[in-house]
């Protein structure tokens, strides 16, 4: 603009005073192509700066979005998703993750008349087969911490099986009155040792303490449920972590005797008292190997871990018409290895787990393993041998039992699974002492008609787990 104006002002004076001559005017006429020149040039940069601050501006805009997007993820964020649903304090002093799992089954098993209602129209005795769906779990899982100091971890698990209902068993097959399956809190005494109080499980059997969602096949082994350690009780934890060593001791209520539920109020445990305990030697590997899965994972590096376990629980069941019930105890042990795309576990228990004066002692064990035919599909076997003792009048079934599976992940923690499981002998006795055994796994327990012969059960389940 100011070209053109000192030009124009150039070409006025000339005109003014001088006669326009040729040569003059081919002067003009060139310097007039210059100032339209130097013009355009002079838009072009102009346009230029323009743009480069609407990209300056756009880039910026990206950049803000892609902070506010990973502000959903990893450490040091407010909410989002890791492992979880969460939302925390700015400093994480305060935080609540959310879990969720869902177990949906469709299962076809036969066995012998008389420990299932679905057999009941046939005769005492004879094979029956049945099928049908069930929501097995729907839980939902609350953990976090609270000024920094103090933790907690809760469960609400709507299943026809939860011991938290009423009484302690399937409740005529329908949802527990009282969702609640473990809620304790705790606090850190030193940089290895903290201590927790309430409702939690016993730390003895690893297969139990792996939560259900995290187990290599459909569910625990009936034999892990036999034991009254497989369950949930009240009391206070002493947890100690120290590299590659860690360990549990608890001083809780006593055993009700059924195997079903210890007891939740402090006026039914009566004098009954509970000690367990668990120790465990890190020989290779990680922690988190043998944490967050009964398995292994594709890729990782071999891991190897012992554990041994023990409780006594003193019986608050009491019976003064006929006999005190005797107390139950056990000691455990297991070995596990954790490697790149395969796993396996052998675990024995031995110890006194019946509710009646002239039993013998029980003992058990089994072995599972598990491979990865892809990244998505999963093979698993286990084995389960189980001596139950012996009750009065009626001589105890063991249990001796085969299951193949398959695990089809399907991303975003979902998970198919199919396994089918063969008990050579008749085991209604041996799951029926367990509790819950016949519930969770499936498997048909009790009846006095059923007195012989072997079971069998497919089982398949979708499972969801964020």
């Amino acid at each position: 603009m100011s070209i053109s104006i000192t030009i124009g002002a150039i070409m006025s004076a000339s005109m003014g005073s001088t006669e326009v001559t040729p040569d003059l005017s081919a002067r003009l006429e060139a310097a007039e192509a210059r100032i339209a020149e130097l013009s355009v040039n002079q838009d072009a940069d102009w346009m230029t700066e323009q743009r480069s601050e609407q990209i300056r501006g756009l880039v910026q805009d990206v950049l803000s979005d892609a902070d506010t997007r990973a502000s959903l993820q990893g450490d040091g964020s407010t909410s989002g998703y890791n492992d979880g649903f969460y939302i925390q304090s700015a400093d994480g002093k305060w935080s609540m993750k959310i879990n969720g799992l869902f177990q949906e089954r469709f299962n076809v098993g036969s066995g012998r008349n008389g420990g299932n209602a679905g057999a009941s129209a046939d005769a005492a005795g004879d094979y029956t087969t049945a099928f049908g769906f069930e929501t097995t779990r729907a839980a939902l899982n609350f953990s976090g911490s609270l000024a920094g100091d103090i933790y907690y971890n809760a469960r609400l698990d709507w299943s026809p099986y939860n011991n938290g209902n009423a009484s302690g068993t399937r409740a005529g097959g329908g949802i527990s009155n009282n969702p609640l399956e473990w809620a304790y809190g705790g606090f850190s005494l030193n940089d290895n040792m903290k201590l927790q109080m309430g409702r939690q499980k016993y730390e003895v059997q690893r297969a139990f303490i792996v939560n259900a969602e995290n187990q290599l096949g459909i569910e625990r082994g009936a034999g892990t449920y036999f034991w009254y350690t497989s369950n949930l009780t009240n009391g206070i934890k002493l947890l100690y972590d120290n590299n590659n060593l860690r360990g549990n001791v608890m001083f809780s209520n006593g055993s009700t005797g059924n195997g079903a539920v210890n007891s939740q109020d402090w006026a039914n445990n009566n004098h009954g008292w509970g000690v367990s305990g668990r120790g465990e030697m890190l020989l290779q590997g990680d922690w988190s190997q043998f944490d967050q899965t009964m398995g292994s994972t594709r890729g990782a590096a071999m891991g190897m871990m012992l554990g041994v376990g023990a409780a006594y629980l003193k019986n608050t069941d009491k019976d003064p018409l006929t006999f005190d019930v005797p107390n139950n105890w056990l000691v455990s042990a297991d070995y596990s290895i954790a490697a790149d795309g395969w796993s396996l576990m052998g675990s024995a228990t031995y110890g006194q787990n019946r509710s009646n004066t002239t039993n013998e002692n029980s003992f058990g064990f089994e072995v599972l393993g598990g491979y990865w035919l892809s990244d998505a599909d999963q093979a698993y076997a286990s084995w389960q041998w189980l001596y139950p003792g012996q009750t009065t009048g009626v001589t105890s079934s063991r249990l001796n039992m085969l299951t193949l599976g398959w695990n089809h992940h399907m991303g975003g923690n979902v998970k198919l699974s199919v396994d089918w499981s063969w008990n050579f002998s008749d085991p209604h006795t041996t799951l029926a002492a367990g509790g819950s055994a016949h519930g969770y796994t499936g498997w048909w327990g009790g009846g006095a008609a059923q007195t012989s012969g072997s079971q069998w059960m497919l089982r398949t389940q979708l499972q969801v787990a964020f």
